[in-house]
């Protein structure tokens, strides 16, 4: 189950560059017209950030132990309370 979840973040990671790609070329205005370059530029910078961040969640490990102390711990829960 998790392969599958890690390859759709991939395959929707290659998608969105993909659209990231048609932008900057401006094939994908046969499809949108936007109402200024500024928009097209903005849109493919949006796309780029969305296929960054998915290629990253697809390739991390799944798995991040971050070492913290029990003591620490103890005080935070004391806290919340």
């Amino acid at each position: 189950m998790k392969f599958i979840k890690k390859l759709s973040y991939i395959i929707t990671g290659l998608a969105a560059l993909y659209v990231a790609y048609i932008t900057a070329t401006g094939e994908i205005l046969n499809y949108i017209n936007f109402a200024d370059p500024l928009n097209e530029m903005g849109f493919c910078v949006c796309a780029l950030m969305i296929a960054a961040g998915f290629l990253f969640i697809g390739f991390s490990k799944d798995e991040i132990n971050v070492p913290c102390s029990k003591e620490l711990d103890n005080e935070w829960y004391n806290e919340s309370i």
